[in-house]
């Protein structure tokens, strides 16, 4: 039997990376990907950033579309929302060309009906697309329920004809079969531990090889993408509304004032870090920003409370991170503190620079929420799904200097608090690390080896 099946997942909450990985794998020069498919649902969002930093979002279509040779499978698992599917088709044409997408013909269709069942139904974190409410439809047999039918070169398949044209790929010792993941291991349905802040279905290499009909026996390797800091979805919903979305283990929910500052200087976030340095509260500049900031932002800050805070209630945290929002809502992420002494980072930008690496969500644009580590629900991650090695995306946010670095790992200089993680992060999980993902664009990574055996 043929082993070519590499399995690319997502081993925190989502958004570490995975179409850098993919993309990065699919364009490697004369790799010989024959195959990618994916089982994901429109409430993913997969941004690859070319080498010129263009960046296009993957929702339903396989990444891997981005490798002109590449046949293109979605499996059964997946749900498509035709609007969606159609805007997407057409972002993405320039890399489908005239190529088939092979659909399995019970892929079910989204309809608005479902995303309203999800936004009067769920309240405990939700991107509201309807996908857990077509999956249940779908289990329960809905008589109303439809299926993709063909749009343009995106074709319908038997069940017997879907696997007999993957299997073509399978069986060939000469070719790569490549199936991309969607959401993370800490929304598994089942397994996370944080019900119910979950996504609508488990989260595993051995779920994905179950929804392609593929064999474990087939499997090379499973890479898992991860990132220093995991992140959820903002506790404030689209249209305004203060819900709460999870947190993560026992990991500290941080800020991203305390990301960037601790990434600048050379240290890990910890509670407490920011009022160990020096600093000045100015209460009328504080008042101002208080005015300037959108409402947004303030219920991000401070929840349904957001409209009694007062300026001098607030912690040095606290205005920080209210500082940078109004920068950030001024599309600003480069700025001078007005109440920190941080002194120089970089010889370009004056004392007190802060570079803000936040976040937002693909799809909703809603600032992500970040957390410390919680180390042991990483290693119950590696447990269940015994992945080859590690790619420790969003590594600027231990190191900023690192940020866009390429190259390979033993000749850059890391300094002794990042040595001891990489040591603290391998002997904890008993896997190693591959590679170190230095920003959005591909190829911005410093690899210690390979990321497929060849």
């Amino acid at each position: 039997m043929v082993k070519n099946v590499i399995s690319v997942i997502d081993g925190e909450a989502g958004s570490c990376g995975k179409a850098k990985v993919v993309g990065e794998i699919a364009t490697e020069k004369d790799f010989p990907l024959g195959a990618a498919v994916t089982n994901c649902m429109p409430n993913a969002g997969h941004t690859f950033v070319d080498e010129k930093g263009e960046a296009i979002v993957f929702r339903n279509i396989p990444v891997s579309a981005v490798n002109p040779n590449t046949e293109l499978f979605i499996g059964p698992g997946s749900a498509i929302d035709m609007d969606v599917f159609r805007e997407e088709y057409e972002r993405v044409q320039k890399y489908l060309g005239d190529r088939k997408i092979y659909i399995h013909e019970l892929v079910p269709l989204i309809e608005e009906r479902h995303k309203q069942y999800e936004r009067e139904h769920i309240k405990s974190g939700s991107t509201f697309k309807g996908c857990g409410a077509v999956t249940q439809e779908k289990v329960v047999r809905e008589k109303q329920l439809e299926f993709f039918k063909t749009f343009r070169n995106a074709v319908v398949c038997s069940n017997e004809e879907w696997l007999d044209r993957l299997y073509q790929h399978l069986d060939c010792p000469f070719e790569y079969v490549l199936l991309e993941g969607a959401q993370g291991c800490d929304l598994d349905l089942n397994h996370s531990g944080n019900y119910p802040y979950v996504t609508s279905r488990n989260v595993s290499t051995a779920q994905l090889l179950a929804d392609c009909g593929i064999s474990a026996e087939r499997l090379l390797q499973t890479i898992m993408v991860i990132r220093p800091f995991p992140i959820r979805i903002s506790n404030v919903t689209k249209s305004g509304d203060v819900i709460y979305t999870g947190g993560y283990g026992t990991g500290d929910e941080l800020t991203w004032t305390q990301i960037n500052l601790a990434s600048m200087y050379g240290c890990y976030p910890f509670r407490g870090d920011v009022d160990s340095l020096p600093y000045h509260i100015h209460l009328k500049r504080v008042k101002k920003l208080l005015h300037q900031c959108p409402e947004v932002f303030l219920k991000q800050l401070f929840g349904n409370n957001y409209r009694t805070m007062k300026a001098e209630d607030l912690t040095l945290l606290q205005i920080l991170e209210l500082e940078r929002l109004v920068y950030k809502t001024k599309g600003l992420r480069e700025y001078e503190s007005s109440f920190l002494e941080t002194g120089l980072f970089d010889q370009d930008f004056p004392p007190n620079t802060i570079f803000d690496q936040s976040e937002q969500t693909t799809v909703t644009k809603m600032e992500r929420r970040v957390f410390d580590l919680d180390i042991a629900k990483l290693k119950s991650n590696c447990r269940i799904n015994t992945p080859s090695h590690l790619y420790l995306n969003f590594f600027q946010h231990l190191g900023y200097e690192y940020k866009g670095a390429v190259g390979k790992f033993d000749d850059f200089y890391f300094h002794r608090y990042l040595r001891e993680y990489f040591d603290w992060l391998e002997r904890e999980t008993t896997v190693p690390i591959s590679t170190l993902g230095t920003g959005p664009k591909n190829g911005e990574k410093i690899f210690k080896k390979e990321l497929i055996p060849r």
